[in-house]
């Protein structure tokens, strides 16, 4: 069966070059799942001094970006340079590179996304934090460029382990954002994604599942990771830094 068709709904992977492993690993799944490869975009944290023209990989586009600001790196870059996606992007699936995807993603990220969403963005669930990943439009992201930029983006170059501590409390951050913006207000967190009130979905999963029991993922001594199972869009997050951790995880 062929692969369904958006041109104007692609991919941002937000990744690090210390994280090569996961990405590649993510990448063979979304040619797997018939994503188009011009569609995928990889945008590399922590690039100071690399050239900031696009370089390609294989049809994808890769970013260096000179600013590790962790789970938002992807998302101050497409806030800062709208004009860079503006003649091809409308919407954007988020996912970080420590996630997973199966043959039915782009199938279901078409069926969700290619038309305009019902609200501004939608997180891939409210039941739990989504680790910012799901849906958003492009045009929301560029109306609230300076919001972004002014609270997510690491600027002055803060260290790693201490930006990724201030935002495990900025989860989903550019999602409230967006709920902020509706009225009535949309509930942080509630089991389903269809908002009666409302008359639409506020997410794209009610039901997450959650292995018992954390997985090395990416080979013999890398961290053991909490599985979450996104299962009506195909995606699985590989989460090192869930609740109760003592140590903060910093590489595969």
């Amino acid at each position: 069966m062929a692969s369904p068709s958006c041109p104007h709904l692609h991919v941002a992977i937000n990744s690090a070059a210390a994280y090569a492993e996961p990405r590649a690993r993510l990448l063979a799944e979304l040619r797997a799942a018939g994503v188009p490869a011009s569609q995928v975009h990889v945008f590399l944290a922590g690039s100071r001094g690399a050239a900031e023209v696009p370089f390609d990989v294989g049809g994808v586009q890769h970013y260096h970006v000179p600013h590790e600001s962790i789970d938002f790196t992807a998302m101050v870059d497409i806030a800062e340079r709208p004009e860079r996606f503006a003649a091809t992007v409308r919407r954007w699936f988020y996912l970080h590179d420590t996630s997973s995807v199966g043959l039915q993603f782009w199938r279901h990220a078409v069926k969700a996304g290619c038309d305009p969403l019902p609200a501004c963005a939608l997180p891939l669930t409210r039941y739990l934090p989504s680790s910012s990943m799901g849906l958003y439009e492009a045009s929301f992201i560029a109306a609230n460029r300076d919001a972004i930029v002014s609270q997510l983006k690491n600027a002055h170059g803060a260290p790693v382990p201490r930006w990724k501590k201030r935002g495990i409390g900025w989860e989903d951050k550019v999602f409230k954002m967006c709920d902020a913006a509706s009225v009535p207000a949309v509930r942080r967190f509630t089991r389903q994604c269809y908002n009666a009130t409302l008359g639409r979905a506020t997410c794209l999963c009610s039901k997450v599942e959650i292995d018992a029991e954390p997985q090395t993922v990416y080979g013999q001594g890398s961290t053991p990771r909490q599985v979450w199972r996104f299962g009506c869009m195909d995606v699985v997050k590989f989460k090192a830094n869930w609740q109760r951790n003592r140590t903060l995880v910093l590489m595969p």
